[in-house]
C-alpha cells in the first residue's frame, strides 16, 4: 500500500513538472538601450524584474509599459532604475523615453500661443484636426489630430483609402491609423508649429465640394471650448507640420 501511495506521488508530481514545462510563455519586449532582465521569456503569471543602468547626465527618463500592466519602478545605486510586475498571458513591451533636462520649456499656461490678433496661451490649446479628403477615383483621406486627454498629450493619424474605385472613403476603408503619447517637448514641438497662424469662425459646410485640408483648432476661452478654422503663417510653415506629423506616424507604426 505503502509503495502504491508513493508511485502515485511520483506520478503527480512527474505530471506537474511536465507541466510546467509545458506551460506557454511570453516575450518581454524593449524599446530601448539599457534594460536587462534574467530572462526574455515569462510564463503568465510570473515576477519579472528590470534593471535599467544606460544613465547619461542632464538627462530626465519616463518608462512606460502595456496599459494593463501594472509596474512598480524604483532606485538604487547598484542597478540605477529597477522595475517590476507580473507577466500578463501575452507579450510585454517596456518603452523608455529620454530629454536632455538642460532644454528650457517654459510653463504653457502662460506662454503666448502666437496666434495672430487672439490672446491664446499655449495652455489654452487642447486639440487640433488636420483632415485631408480627396473624392474621386482611388479616393484618399488623411487625418493628423493633437490633443490633451485625462492629462495626456496625445497625437492620433488616420489613412484611408481605395483603389480603382470611384467615391469617397468610409471608416471601413482605414488603411492604418494608430495613437502616440508625446512629452511635453513633443507637444511644445507641435504647438511651435501654430505660431504666427491665425483663426476665424468655420464657414458653414467648409467641407462641401473640398478636398481640404481642413484645419480647426479648438481652444479653452472663459470656461468654454472655442472651435475655429485655422490657417498656417504660410504655405511652407504648413508643409513642415505635414513633414513632422508624418514622422509621427512612422514612430507610432513602429512603436
Amino acid at each position: 500500500m505503502k509503495t502504491r501511495f508513493i508511485l502515485i506521488a511520483i506520478g503527480v508530481m512527474t505530471m506537474l513538472s511536465i507541466s510546467a514545462c509545458g506551460q506557454q510563455k511570453y516575450n518581454l519586449n524593449f524599446d530601448g538601450y539599457g534594460f536587462e532582465s534574467k530572462k526574455k521569456e515569462y510564463a503568465a503569471g510570473e515576477k519579472v524584474t528590470v534593471y535599467y543602468d544606460f544613465i547619461a547626465t542632464d538627462t530626465d527618463y519616463h518608462f512606460y509599459i502595456d496599459d494593463d500592466v501594472e509596474m512598480k519602478e524604483s532606485y538604487d545605486n547598484d542597478h540605477a532604475y529597477i522595475f517590476t510586475f507580473i507577466m500578463p498571458s501575452h507579450d510585454v513591451t517596456l518603452h523608455e523615453e529620454s530629454h536632455n533636462s538642460m532644454v528650457y520649456v517654459p510653463p504653457l499656461d502662460y506662454t503666448d500661443a502666437g496666434i495672430k490678433d487672439v490672446p491664446i496661451q499655449q495652455g489654452d490649446i487642447v486639440d487640433f484636426y488636420y483632415t485631408y479628403d480627396w473624392v474621386g477615383y482611388n479616393a484618399k483621406y488623411q487625418r493628423y489630430r493633437f490633443y490633451i486627454e485625462d492629462g495626456q498629450y496625445l497625437f492620433y493619424h488616420e489613412s484611408r483609402g481605395t483603389e480603382n474605385d470611384y467615391g469617397w472613403n468610409s471608416p471601413d476603408d482605414v488603411i492604418s491609423s494608430g495613437t502616440l503619447t508625446l512629452d511635453i517637448y513633443e507637444w511644445a514641438d507641435f504647438l511651435a508649429y501654430l505660431k504666427g497662424g491665425s483663426i476665424k469662425a468655420p464657414e458653414e459646410s467648409i467641407e462641401d465640394g473640398d478636398s481640404g485640408p481642413w484645419k480647426y483648432l479648438y481652444y479653452k476661452s472663459h470656461g468654454n471650448i472655442e472651435r475655429k478654422e485655422f490657417f498656417f503663417s504660410s504655405a511652407a510653415q504648413q508643409l513642415s507640420f505635414e513633414d513632422h506629423c508624418r514622422l509621427l506616424m512612422e514612430v507610432c507604426e513602429n512603436s
